[in-house]
């Protein structure tokens, strides 16, 4: 499912061509909440994830490596609590909003994510870290890029990269037109920090350019990827089966086969 190319003149070709082509969304026919996950790996081993909810607003997500907490004000989550069970380590991710729309998140972990709506429906965002005196340290930025309530492309630069390295990602995402099992959770697609699950229809082909740069030598390492899912649907037009490296919440991941899901 994945396969690796350096021509990336070609990619960029292709990557526009994937930026105007996102299906129609269609209305949900019935709400479904989304109850659980099995992730299921080549070997046959197989993880369980439960979601518990208080009507459709999200209470917490319990996977196989941590535990997230989710309160709300009023419609909109404001604070989501993240428990590493392996270190017990505790997260706690504060988030802000102007207008119903997601501004910032402050994490206990010693990090800002600042994001700034634009007019064309694009978002512009940037993550901050402190250095030992205090300072404000980039470590990366880019812009988030929406149509038809789906996220069809993140453009990002990765500011931490190195003295005299221009590093960046972009990707590219195509979708169906059926429901995102996520996306009827009460302020859930306000969530940009989740940004793979956010959108109103499911991903079907993720294509993935990284370049790095060094500006002295002008000398370029780069990469293409793409990953593909296949789905089924239940009546309703909800994924029940999808078969793809990516794992639902997680990122790639090569000894993925697939995620089974199950609802109300």
């Amino acid at each position: 499912m994945k396969k690796t190319n350096t021509y990336i003149g070609l990619a960029l070709v292709f990557l526009m061509t994937l930026c105007s082509c996102t299906n129609e969304s269609v209305d949900p026919i019935q709400i479904q909440l989304l109850k659980k996950i099995v992730e299921v790996s080549v070997d046959g081993s197989s993880n369980t994830i439960l979601l518990d909810y208080d009507g459709n607003k999200i209470v917490s997500i319990d996977e196989f490596r941590k535990y997230s907490e989710f309160h709300y004000t009023g419609d909109l989550i404001t604070k989501i609590i993240v428990s590493d069970k392996t270190n017990q380590h505790l997260n706690t991710l504060e988030y802000s909003y102007s207008d119903g729309q997601l501004t910032r998140i402050i994490s206990s972990d010693n990090y800002v994510l600042n994001y700034v709506h634009n007019t064309d429906g694009s978002v512009s965002y940037e993550k901050l870290t402190k250095d030992s005196n205090n300072n404000d340290v980039k470590i990366y930025h880019g812009t988030l890029y929406f149509q038809r309530g789906n996220l069809v492309k993140d453009h990002k630069f990765l500011d931490d990269a190195g003295k005299d390295v221009l590093a960046e990602n972009i990707m590219s995402f195509e979708y169906d037109h059926k429901n995102n099992a996520l996306y009827q959770i009460l302020g859930f697609n306000k969530l940009l920090d989740y940004s793979k699950t956010i959108s109103l229809n499911n991903q079907t082909r993720n294509f993935e350019i990284s370049s790095v740069k060094h500006i002295n030598d002008n000398q370029v390492i780069s990469s293409i990827n793409i990953y593909t899912s296949k789905h089924q649907y239940d009546s309703l037009g909800y994924p029940t089966e999808i078969v793809s490296e990516n794992t639902i919440f997680g990122a790639n991941d090569s000894n993925h086969l697939k995620s089974l899901l199950f609802y109300n």
